[in-house]
């Protein structure tokens, strides 16, 4: 799916000689109530919801440290069935990766394998803090894209992990009340996967 952007919904303002981007939210976190509602459907895609589709890009694309893996609309202040899932892709005889957005309108998970695959997670929402979380292996979702046009996708292993974990946000869900043992820091996170790799 080609990466794209809209820039005609881009507004940057100038204060204190910084250029500033208002397309870029801040990530809302926890105790926030939004993130424990359920999202509205999107029935038309209007202004508002081209506003909301920017907004989750250039707030995604925005984020360094840990890099957005994915985002939901209520994560920025909207309780609206919209995701974002990024794609990363090593670009052939490079060290280069290349990252593409994809947004999900209104998505729903058709169907899911019998395999579950137990891995760690993290969200923006509940910065520097980590947990192991079963997901389904792979999934087929169906969903609008950013022009309205119905599309089916199939994704497995960490797509298909990022797409359950946003879609979960759309409910109202994060990812600490799936996790198997405990809720560990960034600190204890980086210790375990050194000595994984020892």
């Amino acid at each position: 799916m080609a990466r794209f952007y809209h820039l005609n919904f881009l507004i940057i303002r100038r204060k204190n000689d910084k250029i500033i981007d208002m397309s870029i939210k801040n990530i809302i976190t926890i105790p926030n109530k939004i993130l424990s509602q359920k999202s509205e459907k999107i029935q038309s895609i209007d202004a508002d919801v081209k506003k909301i589709i920017t907004e989750l890009i250039e707030t995604a694309n925005a984020q360094t440290n840990p890099e957005a893996a994915g985002l939901a609309a209520p994560q920025i202040g909207y309780n609206k069935k919209i995701i974002l899932v990024r794609d990363f892709k090593m670009l052939p005889n490079s060290e280069k990766m290349l990252i593409t957005n994809i947004i999900m309108i209104n998505p729903r998970i058709i169907s899911e394998s019998k395999e579950i695959e137990t891995d760690w997670e993290s969200c923006l929402s509940i910065p520097y803090m980590y947990g192991k979380v079963s997901r389904h292996y792979s999934i087929k979702v169906t969903y609008l894209d950013e022009k309205g046009v119905e599309k089916k996708i199939k994704a497995r292993d960490f797509q298909a992990r990022v797409i359950q974990h946003e879609i979960d946000h759309l409910n109202g869900i994060l990812f600490d009340s799936k996790i198997i043992g405990k809720l560990i820091t960034e600190t204890e996170y980086n210790k375990i996967i050194d000595a994984e790799h020892e």
